[in-house]
């Protein structure tokens, strides 16, 4: 009884430590998808970018709406 006891012990940690290495909590970046591939951000690199781009000349489209769901149209 004593000797399973001992056998025992270390196989149990053995298999809560696999299941460690398994299941982890998650960083709010991991969830979030964001890693090391993101790309830094220069304020006037950004600032010149956005200006670059014509706001005056732009497009209303509507959004496709699920079957059922209220349009918004009298």
């Amino acid at each position: 009884m004593v000797a399973g006891s001992f056998f025992l012990t270390p196989a149990t940690a053995l298999r809560y430590e696999k299941h460690d290495r398994k299941v982890r909590r998650m960083s709010k970046e991991e969830e979030l998808g964001i890693g090391k591939e993101r790309r830094r951000l220069d304020m006037n690199e950004e600032y010149y970018r956005l200006s670059a781009k014509d706001i005056d000349n732009w497009e209303q489209k509507r959004v496709k709406r699920l079957p059922g769901e209220h349009d918004g149209i009298l």
